[in-house]
């Protein structure tokens, strides 16, 4: 059963993830002018617990 959902961020900087490359984006009919960095994440098990999605704290204390 399903107690209460989480949102966890992964920790880039930690992980030493790497950016391989720019992706412009498009929208419509527009010329690209923005560009998306790619990144190539590393497994990791570290993770950041978002704390503004906390609703559900006495479950999540007893969880951790």
């Amino acid at each position: 059963d399903i107690i209460c959902t989480v949102n966890l961020q992964h920790n880039c900087m930690d992980s030493k993830c790497i950016m391989l490359a720019h992706h412009t984006t498009h929208q419509e009919r527009v010329l690209p002018t923005q560009t998306k960095p790619i990144i190539h994440h590393k497994e990791t098990p570290n993770y950041f617990l978002n704390t503004f999605f906390i609703h559900n704290y006495a479950f999540i204390c007893t969880a951790l």
